[in-house]
Formats: structure tokens, sequence, C-alpha cells
């Protein structure tokens, strides 16, 4: 895996680690309050989500081309099933990146991005989402756990 590469999937286990934390943290309740979003209008819809768009750009990776996704997100029965696909995926881009020599480009709706810019794409998508979940835990009173608060410097 190239020097870059390595740089950006210890940001992605960074950003991924707080995700994973906060689905298994908060209660079932805080997990399925009602978001004022018009989609995925819960904290574990946005991580259902954010689950779905890594499998999304896993195949786009594997298929060299972004166009066409299956984006459907999946219902996922439980924290555990949730949290065995986000395991899953994890490996899965540990892999494929641990190949990728740095030249590789992947079609993106009419344009070409390099590796680093198609795994950047993702790495917002999640940090976008882990913004989104702090302010809405503030926002509706959902107590963030300590140990989300020190790894993200929250105030608390």
């Amino acid at each position: 895996m190239i020097t870059s590469l390595k740089g950006q999937l210890a940001d992605w286990k960074y950003a991924r680690g707080n995700t994973i934390r906060f689905l298994e943290l908060l209660s079932e309740e805080d997990l399925h309050k009602q978001l004022p979003r018009k989609t995925f209008t819960s904290i574990f819809g946005q991580i259902a989500e954010m689950a779905w768009v890594q499998r999304c750009f896993l195949k786009g990776l594997e298929a060299g081309n972004m166009d066409n996704m299956d984006w459907p997100t999946p219902a996922y029965a439980s924290k555990e099933d949730l949290l065995a696909a986000m395991a899953q995926f994890d490996a899965q881009m540990q892999d494929m990146l641990a190949n990728c020599d740095g030249t590789e480009e992947i079609a993106w709706y009419g344009s070409k991005k390099g590796i680093n810019e198609f795994i950047s794409h993702l790495q917002s998508h999640e940090m976008m989402h882990l913004g989104q979940i702090t302010a809405f835990c503030y926002a509706l009173g959902i107590d963030i756990p300590q140990e989300i608060n020190k790894n993200m410097h929250l105030s608390g």
C-alpha cells in the first residue's frame, strides 16, 4: 500500500472507530430517536447508510466505476448485524487498498477520480455524518458517551 493510502486508512479507522463507538455505546432508544431529517431519520439509520455507502464505494473501486451503483440501504435488524456488516466492509477495504499503487482511477459520474480523491470522498461522508450525529445528540439531549467526548475532544 502506498504511503498516502496508509495515512488515509489511518484517518478512516479514526472516523469509523467513532462511528462504531456511537453504535455500541448509545442505548437502543437513543439510536432510534427520531431526527429532524427527511431521510435516515435516526442515528441508527444514519450509521446504516454510512456502512452502505462504504459498500457501494468498495463495489465502485472493484469495478472502477461508481455509475449505476445499487444504492438502496438494507434494513439491518440489530446493532450486531450492522456492526458485523461494518467489520466486513472495513476488512474488505483494507484488503483492497493494500493492493493499490496510486494509479487507480474510478469513473465518477462523468469524470475520473484518483484513488486518493476517491477515498477522501468516503472519509468526508463519514465525518459529515459524525458531525451530524454529534449535533443531533446535543440538540436532542442524548448524552454523548465519555469515550467519544474524549476521543473527539468534545466539550461534553
